[in-house]
């Protein structure tokens, strides 16, 4: 199948985008590789240390619903434009901390603004580009720049480090300035709206907000405390507590933040559940590898970032084809894609200790780049291809929210097994890679199933939803 052509204003504005996207993805994992330097300057124990990862993505996670409909009513390119703003000035401030707490605390800024550019983002694409092949295309290199972000994430971390470790919170600050100078003469103007000011459910804002920043912690903590952990069954619970409030609210709201309609929508639901479940996996298989790599094989943490270079040139090359095929193949894409992906992680917990780990990496890596270049864009396409303006902000921060809270929860739970496998007598680095194996498998099942009964309907001569 042919790839159709981006070019003009078009392609200008698809690069904007991605620029944005990219520097939200690569701020996920770009600074891992950094925290022995940071430790070693700012002399913080390894409880704080931990949260100059988790700060990013606990606002990233917490606040993409709220940032998706604040796009979808306020403006797509406005809430863009300030959200990108504010990343150019956290970015610039983290060269200039000096402690744990501003450090944490640079990371938290730069992952609540960046939960307003990426659903903001993505919603301009879709705006750019109409329904056809051009929006998958376009799609496909969306997906493959957030994907090839995270993943070369930290070798670009471990380059920088090389100078210094600040190096990793500063180099997004010119990226951002200069697609903010550029942005307003190429991204669309948002449409003036005629009649009463929107309604914006403030109610539900701030229950869920705080309901999703609660329930990001709690995971988070665990894998540093425990889930007995006072801080962390009582984060679930509140959490819990507040999302149940905001359900209720929603069902009885006449504008509400988040139309539980919405999850009535099959394609769409199966794909936000599908993206959380094989992006956390791969999170989970990454954390184990690296920690296998640095603690047992003594590999430095540049080479260790290196191991991850052919999943990303295969996303970068790949995606892109697999996007346009996936407009009317999205579902066998994703259950091919993540059979891959369980396959590379089989095959590592197969080969671990068994044979040379240059050569294991290799095995384990080309199902693991290709079925990740597979699945990506097939999600996104699944979740977006045929969402409407006036909603795509909203479906931009629920399928973000996916990624965010299943890569937190699948990690929480990897961390957990890695902790614990010891007491049962387990190895524990073949606990935590059997664990994603076996997660791997779920998930392929879970890809498998949902749309189909829609397709035999629909094959039946009845209307599919």
């Amino acid at each position: 199948m042919s790839t159709p052509k981006i070019r003009g204003m078009a392609g200008f504005a698809l690069l904007l985008v991605c620029a944005a996207q990219f520097l939200d993805s690569i701020d996920v994992s770009s600074i891992a590789v950094a925290m022995p330097a940071i430790q070693a300057e700012l002399g913080l124990p390894a409880t704080s240390l931990q949260w100059a990862v988790s700060a990013y993505v606990l606002g990233f996670g917490s606040f993409l619903l709220l940032g998706g409909r604040v796009a979808d009513i306020f403006g797509h390119r406005r809430t863009f434009l300030w959200g990108l703003g504010v990343f150019a000035i956290a970015s610039a401030a983290g060269g200039f901390v000096d402690s744990g707490p501003t450090l944490i605390a640079a990371r938290l800024v730069k992952g609540i603004s960046a939960a307003f550019t990426a659903p903001a983002a993505l919603a301009l694409l879709l705006t750019v580009f109409g329904e056809g092949p051009a929006r998958a295309r376009a799609l496909g290199i969306f997906s493959s720049t957030a994907a090839v972000g995270y993943v070369m994430g930290m070798v670009v971390g471990g380059v920088a480090t090389l100078v210094t470790w600040r190096a990793t919170l500063v180099m997004g600050a010119p990226v951002a300035a200069l697609t903010l100078i550029i942005a307003p003469f190429v991204l669309p103007a948002d449409k003036k709206r005629n009649g009463p000011r929107p309604v914006f459910d403030w109610l539900g804002a701030m229950t869920i907000t705080p309901g999703l920043l609660l329930f990001v912690f709690g995971v988070t903590n665990a894998a540093e405390e425990g889930w007995n952990a006072t801080g962390t069954w009582g984060s679930l619970l509140a959490a819990a507590v507040l999302i149940a409030a905001f359900v209720l609210i929603e069902a009885r709201h006449s504008v509400p933040m988040v139309p539980l309609s919405i999850f009535r929508r099959t394609k769409l639901t199966h794909a936000y559940i599908v993206a959380g479940l094989f992006q956390g996996v791969y999170v989970g298989f990454q954390f184990v590898t690296t920690l296998y790599y640095q603690n047992v094989l003594g590999w430095s943490a540049l080479s260790t970032g290196l191991v991850f270079v052919f999943v990303g040139i295969s996303v970068m090359l790949l995606a892109p084809r697999f996007a346009v095929m996936a407009q009317t193949r999205s579902t066998l894409l994703m259950v091919l894609g993540s059979g891959l992906l369980t396959l590379g992680y089989v095959i590592w917990v197969l080969g671990m200790g068994r044979i040379d780990p240059i050569l294991l990496t290799a095995l384990s890596q080309v199902p693991l780049g290709i079925g990740y270049a597979m699945t990506y864009p097939a999600v996104q396409i699944a979740a977006l291809g045929d969402v409407g303006e006036s909603e795509s902000g909203l479906a931009s921060g629920l399928l973000f929210a996916s990624f965010q809270i299943g890569g937190g929860v699948v990690l929480a739970f990897t961390a957990s097994v890695l902790a614990s496998a010891p007491a049962a007598g387990w190895e524990a680095y073949v606990a935590g890679s059997a664990f994603v194996a076996l997660l791997g498998i779920g998930t392929t099942i879970v890809a498998a199933i949902g749309p189909r009964a829609r397709l035999q309907t629909a094959q039946a001569g009845q209307p599919a939803e």
